[in-house]
């Protein structure tokens, strides 16, 4: 792996620096929305905030140096060749991002045992956001260029909703301005999520109902498709790649939410985990998708069977196992996508992969439950 550029103190110390006004943001952030402590001690978000700011510093610190100077997310065909270093500056900056969002939802649902919509929805808008603006920040990947009279050459690519965007193009159909069929589509599915995804405020003690963001949600994103749509290019393709993940995490979180809940006959998993997948889609894709709840699985496997063993604590939140497979699939990305990516141009494979991970996402969740109840017996 070849540095972008000099790994010097310097730019660690400013990524170690931006990490901590994240963290310390993300700590305020959960401090309004857990629920006070029994014991009156002040909001449980409070406790313990120098030691997650300094976590958080130390992780944006990590981050840089894998991504930035180490190239560690990229490809190993393309890991050498000239790239912007502020195009993987900028793609740092949206997965320090979405580790926020990923921490502020594990935080309060280890917490309180609910992900709320304050840190979905703004996830989701950002999400969408940051990959309509940023296309070059989208997962890397390598894009096969074929020569006739020589070897065929590598060039660095983003994956979009059908494989790499320079060499998978969005159908006519599905373009941007002036087909209206895609802006249709796109404006469908954010709708869709809207209204599936997103609940009216609540009125507070005093019996008044507080500001619902959601009709300014539904206009602004509505108006940002349209000006995306209107733009076109790569910003329209990475706009539709996000949207595509938004939908495909609500769909296989959901699916597995059905299933699970049927095989109980009660319910096995929160709605809060179809809206943080949402979360996670919007960021990385419909691939990583897959590849997150795969790992979320297992990840949740290993920390219900840490937590009987050590605690007899037989509560398991299933968002902090998906917060965890999401970074395991930022971190690990070049040999996650060297191991599953081909299985992803075949799509009767992947088919199976993702039914695959739904029922076994199911059968683990209506294990875990069933041995829940067997230890209260």
């Amino acid at each position: 792996m070849m540095p972008c550029g000099p790994p010097d103190a310097w730019s660690l110390s400013l990524a170690a620096g931006s990490g901590a006004l994240v963290g310390w943001i993300v700590s305020r952030v959960v401090a309004g929305l857990v629920e006070p402590r029994p014991d009156g001690v002040g909001r449980g978000g409070r406790l313990g905030t120098a030691a997650f700011v300094a976590a958080f510093a130390v992780a944006a610190a990590a981050l840089w140096w894998w991504e930035v100077v180490a190239r560690g997310q990229l490809p190993v065909a393309i890991a050498g060749t000239e790239l912007s270093p502020t195009m993987l500056a900028w793609r740092w900056g949206g997965h320090l991002m979405l580790l926020a969002f990923l921490a502020a939802a594990t935080w309060v649902d280890l917490r309180d045992r609910v992900i709320p919509d304050a840190i979905t929805l703004p996830g989701v808008l950002a999400g969408l956001a940051w990959a309509g603006l940023r296309p070059g920040t989208l997962l890397p990947v390598a894009r096969v260029v074929p020569r006739t009279f020589a070897a065929p050459l590598f060039e660095w690519d983003v994956l979009g909703p059908l494989g790499p965007l320079g060499a998978a193009p969005l159908p006519a159909w599905l373009g941007a301005a002036p087909a209206l069929a895609g802006f249709a589509a796109a404006a469908s599915v954010f709708v869709a999520w809207w209204i599936v995804c997103t609940a009216p405020a609540e009125a507070d003690a005093s019996g008044r109902r507080r500001f619902d963001p959601r009709l300014p949600v539904l206009t602004a994103g509505l108006a940002g498709i349209g000006g995306v749509w209107w733009c076109g290019g790569d910003h329209w393709a990475a706009l539709l790649s996000s949207l595509v993940g938004l939908a495909a995490g609500v769909a296989v979180v959901w699916s597995t939410r059905i299933g699970a809940s049927r095989a109980l006959g009660r319910e096995a998993l929160g709605f809060g985990d179809v809206t943080l997948m949402a979360v996670i889609g919007a960021w990385l894709g419909w691939q990583a998708v897959v590849l997150t709840c795969g790992l979320g699985v297992l990840v949740g496997l290993a920390h219900g069977l840490a937590l009987f063993a050590l605690a007899r604590d037989n509560e398991l939140p299933f968002g902090p196992s998906l917060c965890a497979g999401a970074m395991l699939v930022v971190v690990g990305w070049r040999p996650l996508w060297v191991w599953f990516g081909p299985a992803f141009e075949r799509p009767g494979e992947i088919a199976a992969v993702v039914a695959a991970v739904i029922v076994l996402t199911a059968l683990t969740l209506a294990a875990w439950w069933r041995l829940r109840g067997e230890t209260h017996t």
